[in-house]
């Protein structure tokens, strides 16, 4: 049975009953009640609730009075304008778990500016916590934490969000500390990022979403245990082009690293060293490229590419000659798809193509090559296209790829108008590879 089934609202809590089974004799009653439960059952039921919740089952009856005291999990959300500093302070003198594991606190931009946060991450700190989670949105400064947060050596999970400033010393020590998510927050300084990433041995997954007034303007990534990260700076925040964050840089040296996924809009200065085992990919920039950028993602094997023509001077330069998934979408100001062709001379390995053209709303020209990628002619086996219009040079390229893939096995095509007619012209077209299938939007097995 689901937990959060379980505990639907209190009254179904207070009245339930579990079926009444009869006995073979004197067919007599037995009513099960949820009270029957025993501790580490209700526990694990409750730890879905937020702690106001929780706390409220002590009317209950004798046997809940003390059962949210012990749990190992506490969950605060301030909606609306009402304070929540009572009861946060309240809750915490009367919790009795020897190991509080998860505090997560959720301030509305409409609550009162009155909780010390600080209150709550001195007590979760010295009863062990592992994961940590503070979204503050209230209408107020920026609110820093107590120095022992960035000592805490059972800390494995930090969630930072919004009105935090991070401000770390270099006597920050996280050893434990494996997953760190860093949302539009504010930093004292560059020191302090340096200071908390530096701090953190062991960090495997790093998530930023940086604001436009977060006061860096550079920011490095240097963690030798990290495997993923994903960095979203976003040029909607950047409208002043004179603003000083502008001319910043982007560092990346992270040998471990597995998955990235990279939107930065801001125009800072893209740099990325040192990734040998760099495997997935999501490439989004607009400016500011460095020479060295392209070259970092040689060794990939499955790229998502938002292809901007700040690259074109790039392309020819780069062999992937691991590269077996390439997901291409052409940025809005790219007018042609011949990047595209040289990506595939330059990829020979590669087993799968997407082109998403969505983002256009205007067609796409296309220069057919001098000569066959050597990925068409021994590998490609997948070809997908999303938001295919039909234009002539969108059936020039369709009927290229299919008439010189000799190992196409699937081609699905998402058409955007006129179906049937451009279901009729791809089909019609000539395909070397007799065996491949050709799947349209009726056809295709919806993506979740």
């Amino acid at each position: 049975m689901d937990s959060l089934s379980c505990c639907s609202s209190l009254c179904d809590i207070r009245n339930l009953s579990i079926s009444t089974v009869p006995e073979p004799e004197g067919h007599q009653r037995i009513e099960t009640k949820i009270c029957d439960l025993p501790d580490d059952l209700l526990l694990q039921i409750l730890r879905f609730l937020p702690t106001k919740e929780t706390a409220a089952t002590t009317i209950l009856s004798k046997r809940w009075r003390q059962l949210w005291t012990m749990l190992p999990v506490l969950y605060y959300i301030g909606k609306g304008s009402e304070s929540i500093r009572w009861f946060i302070e309240k809750s915490l003198q009367l919790h009795k778990a020897p190991k509080l594991f998860t505090l997560i606190v959720t301030v509305c931009p409409s609550s009162p500016v009155d909780v010390d946060l600080g209150i709550c991450v001195e007590n979760a700190v010295n009863r062990g916590v592992i994961l940590l989670a503070f979204s503050i949105l209230w209408k107020a400064d920026p609110t820093s934490f107590p120095k022992s947060l960035y000592t805490c050596d059972t800390l494995s999970y930090l969630l930072l969000s919004n009105e935090v400033l991070v401000d770390v010393s270099s006597q920050a020590h996280l050893p434990s500390l494996s997953h760190l998510f860093l949302d539009e927050v504010v930093y004292k300084d560059e020191d302090s990022l340096v200071n908390l990433l530096s701090s953190s041995p062991v960090l495997k997954q790093l998530k930023v979403y940086r604001r436009k007034d977060d006061n860096l303007t550079n920011f490095t990534v240097k963690v030798a245990s990290l495997q993923t990260l994903v960095y979203t700076a976003d040029m909607s925040q950047n409208e002043d082009e004179d603003d000083e964050n502008s001319n910043g840089s982007l560092v990346i040296d992270s040998p471990a690293l597995i998955n990235l996924a990279l939107v930065d809009e801001r125009g800072d200065y893209c740099l990325i060293e040192n990734m040998p085992c760099l495997d997935v990919t999501f490439i989004h920039l607009c400016d500011n490229l460095s020479d060295t950028f392209l070259r970092s993602l040689s060794s990939v094997i499955h790229m998502d590419l938002f292809f901007l023509e700040s690259m074109v001077a790039y392309c020819n330069a780069v062999i992937y000659s691991s590269l077996v998934e390439l997901n291409f979408c052409p940025g809005s100001f790219v007018d042609c798809l011949d990047p595209l062709m040289v990506l595939l001379h330059n990829s020979p390995k590669l087993k799968s193509l997407t082109l998403d053209t969505e983002a256009h709303s205007f067609p796409l020209s296309w220069n057919q090559p001098s000569s066959i990628p050597g990925c068409l002619s021994s590998y490609l086996e997948i070809f997908r296209w999303k938001a295919y219009g039909g234009t002539e040079d969108e059936r020039q390229l369709m009927t290229y790829i299919l008439g010189n893939s000799n190992c196409l096995k699937t081609v699905e095509i998402e058409i955007e108008s006129n179906l049937e007619e451009r279901q009729h012209e791809i089909e019609s077209m000539p395909r070397i590879s007799t065996s491949s299938r050709l799947l349209f939007p009726t056809k295709m097995k919806k993506k979740v």
